[in-house]
């Protein structure tokens, strides 16, 4: 007798994305819940482009309200906008997690409860609106967003952990501090960058501190960077592949640079570090195997510099640093091994511009108001007549008087006293003829900015008296008053084009090149040109 067995065969028919959900309505998968409908958790991670929730929405004949957002329900997808009806009134964890594309984000009137990292990583989302329906807001809601705008009209405190302002993202580091996160500029930018000292955003003010990794990476365009004196460290790779850096200057308050950040800077040639304490270098350690030469060899080296400062140009780059800490640096171990060719600041690296001091000038004073520079270690105002030095006063980097270097029979009656960067000088002569010089020195004594001026003290009753702006003069030897002269690209150029000369301001000589933003009056066989750039 024949037995016979039944094979009884299950299948389970699993849906084309990885988690469940109840129906799909114009490309938006949901659940039916309590109450209403919610958009599904699908990991569905083709959402693109411009979604629309609808507020309700039908299935089967039957009619249901969206009244919520579930976990991961967008996380990791490449929406660029999303509207939210009314009727929502919970958005869960991780709802819109690495939503990259992300660019503006309205919360409306209704929702009451945002969860845990619901925003987290929405790298481009600039603007950010909360209404006061809000009772909840999830730890790290909105951690690593760098909006540029926020309204929050709800009572809830929200934890901000970056920002941007002016194509610069600002990662949140301490209750007043920032470091440069990210710079959000277009692959096409080609120019200047410059990092402010202090920062304000959502009616709190920061003080730049660092530069973070990778901060500036890739920025070919980037041809010059101005880096304040308050940031100390410089992140891993900050400034890799910055192919249009030539030069970069790093103020005196450095004490750190990473591995990688001037990787990929081939037309790096070189670098000025006002440190006199040689910041602390930080390699990154090669596992390459093989002997150098060998085609995989190579390929791991380029990938992984050990130095800040292998750029992978043709020359190795000259690090000019104050004269009296040269010997630190080269006795130092970490900058000894470094490709890189030690040399004292020159004396003529200096640059001069048009910042206006203003001075305001009575019978027998002068009241000078002169603009603070970042990396100054001191300062020397020099009082003049006709060509004779009357008095040196000597100001130390916040401005307080520390020194006055006599040098007429009136000096006695020479005075000075300070007060934010206001210089009062007393005892000067009635309608007389003044002219002054005002230096921004660094840490070795090298002029930083030099500003130059004249005024003219009152008559007896109180009438007369004036005064001009500082202005730089900037003196250039064999070029007819009829060439075009322009400043463009950080070079005077001459009909268009940068000779290879060697310029003059205020009588120290300076090579054709790293001039800075400003109003230069350019001397021109005895013809002055006002120079914008």
């Amino acid at each position: 007798m024949k037995k016979f067995f039944t094979i009884i065969v299950t299948l389970l028919v699993v849906n084309s994305v990885s988690a469940q959900y109840d129906f799909e309505v114009d490309g938006i998968y949901y659940n039916i819940i309590d109450g209403g409908v919610e958009v599904a958790n699908t990991h569905h991670y083709d959402y693109t482009g411009d979604i629309t929730i609808p507020s309700t929405v039908t299935y089967n004949t039957q009619t249901y309200s969206v009244i919520s957002i579930e976990d991961w329900a967008f996380g990791k997808s490449y929406i660029t906008s999303i509207t939210i009806p009314n009727s929502i009134t919970t958005i869960g964890e991780y709802a819109f997690f690495e939503c990259q594309e992300l660019r503006s984000i309205t919360i409306p009137q209704g929702v009451t409860t945002i969860g845990e990292s619901a925003f987290e990583d929405c790298r481009w989302l600039r603007t950010i609106s909360i209404p006061n329906s809000i009772i909840s807001i999830g730890e790290k809601a909105f951690y690593d967003t760098y909006p540029k705008s926020i309204t929050n009209e709800s009572n809830v405190a929200i934890q901000w952990y970056g920002f941007t302002l002016n194509d610069l993202s600002y990662k949140i580091i301490g209750k007043d501090s920032v470091l440069v996160e990210h710079a959000f500029l277009d692959s096409e930018f080609a120019g200047e960058v410059t990092i402010p000292q202090i920062v304000e955003f959502y009616g709190k003010i920061y003080t730049v501190y660092g530069i973070n990794s990778y901060a500036f990476q890739d920025l070919s365009g980037l041809t010059s960077v101005s880096i304040p004196n308050r940031i100390t460290s410089i992140g891993e790779g900050a400034f890799r592949g910055c192919t249009g850096l030539t030069s970069i200057t790093l103020p005196n308050s450095i004490n750190s640079i990473n591995a990688f950040v001037f990787a990929e800077c081939t037309n790096l040639i070189s670098i000025t570090c006002l440190a006199e304490i040689p910041p602390i270098i930080s390699d990154q350690a090669c596992n390459c195997i093989g002997t150098p030469g060998d085609s995989w060899y190579e390929e791991c080296y380029k990938e992984c510099y050990r130095n800040p400062f292998e750029t992978g140009g043709r020359n190795a780059v000259t690090v000019y640093v104050p004269s009296d800490a040269v010997t630190l640096y080269k006795i130092a171990s970490d900058w000894r091994n470094s490709p890189v060719e030690i040399q004292p600041i020159p004396a003529e690296n200096v640059t001069i511009s048009k910042d206006e001091v203003d001075v305001k000038v009575g019978k027998a004073t002068a009241d000078f108001y002169m603009p603070i520079n970042a990396s100054a270690d001191s300062y020397t105002l020099t009082i003049k007549n006709n060509g004779v030095t009357f008095c040196t006063l000597t100001f130390n980097a916040q401005g307080q008087l520390a020194n006055i270097d006599f040098s007429t029979t009136k000096s006695y009656e020479l005075k000075a006293d300070v007060s934010a960067f206001k210089f009062t000088v007393t005892g000067l002569s009635e309608a007389t003829d003044y002219g002054y010089s005002f230096k921004a020195l660094a840490s070795n004594k090298s002029v930083l900015k030099e500003y130059t001026g004249s005024f003219t003290t009152k008559n007896a009753d109180g009438t007369g008296g004036s005064s001009s702006g500082g202005e730089g003069t900037l003196a250039i030897d064999n070029v007819s008053a009829n060439n075009a002269v322009t400043i463009a690209n950080n070079q005077i150029l001459v009909n268009g084009e940068a000779p290879a000369f060697v310029v003059t301001i205020s009588g120290q000589k300076i090579a054709n090149q790293n001039l800075k933003s400003g109003v230069y009056f350019v001397n021109v066989e005895g013809v002055t040109v006002k120079v914008v750039k």
